[in-house]
């Protein structure tokens, strides 16, 4: 098991967007450790929180399912789809970007949001046609209902209070606090794995999970 801190990832609050502050997993524009480059088909996991105002290009995605984990505030999303709205905590944005989908994110609100930008590449032959669905999630730690365009990838996210076991799994946690196999792990701190572990939490803990399935 891999354990790493929230003061190990990476931080960037580029010149160019002043209104943001991301905190990176894996490399990732302005940030690179040739440590933490993916996990597995995870490509990108940004912890993002922007300031009212906030606004970026439109620009172009090709050839991977993107999520927008929305943890608070609000996020406004308009694409070439024809998509145009604002999601809120507990809901997921999902584009499959397919030969080309541009879009633009901003925050329209009051108050700093914060919410994941999560890059997971395929692993079949897949559509080139873009789409994009918004999900309301469970609040209570379950499977997100989206399918991916990788075969072997889960997705698990939500509040938690108890005990479960996993394997061949990356773990996020975004809330609280938890113990993986009696070790502490508190908000921003995540962990992989490749063997079998147990992850308890004695209060709840928001957490986010990404399973590989074995075949």
């Amino acid at each position: 098991m891999k354990i790493r801190r929230n003061s190990d990832r990476g931080m960037i609050q580029p010149l160019w967007a002043p209104l943001i502050t991301s905190y990176r997993s894996f490399s990732f524009e302005g940030y690179k450790d040739a440590r933490y480059v993916n996990w597995g088909p995870i490509k990108t996991i940004n912890d993002d929180r922007t300031q009212p105002g906030f606004v970026t290009t439109w620009h172009e995605h090709k050839d991977l399912d993107i999520l927008s984990y929305v943890v608070r505030g609000e996020v406004y999303h308009k694409d070439n789809l024809g998509n145009e709205l604002v999601a809120y905590p507990g809901q997921v944005q999902h584009m499959w970007c397919g030969d080309s989908i541009w879009h633009s994110e901003a925050n329209h609100g009051t108050v700093e949001n914060r919410y994941l930008q999560i890059w997971i590449m395929h692993n079949e032959l897949v559509d080139p046609q873009a789409t994009y669905k918004l999900v309301t999630r469970s609040k209570e730690f379950s499977k997100l209902p989206i399918e991916f365009k990788n075969s072997k990838i889960e997705v698990w996210a939500g509040d938690f209070t108890g005990s479960f076991i996993t394997q061949h799994s990356y773990m996020l946690v975004l809330e609280g606090s938890c113990t993986v196999d009696g070790i502490v792990l508190e908000e921003g701190d995540s962990f992989e794995t490749y063997e079998q572990v147990i992850v308890t939490a004695e209060q709840q803990a928001h957490l986010i999970l990404f399973e590989l399935a074995v075949r």
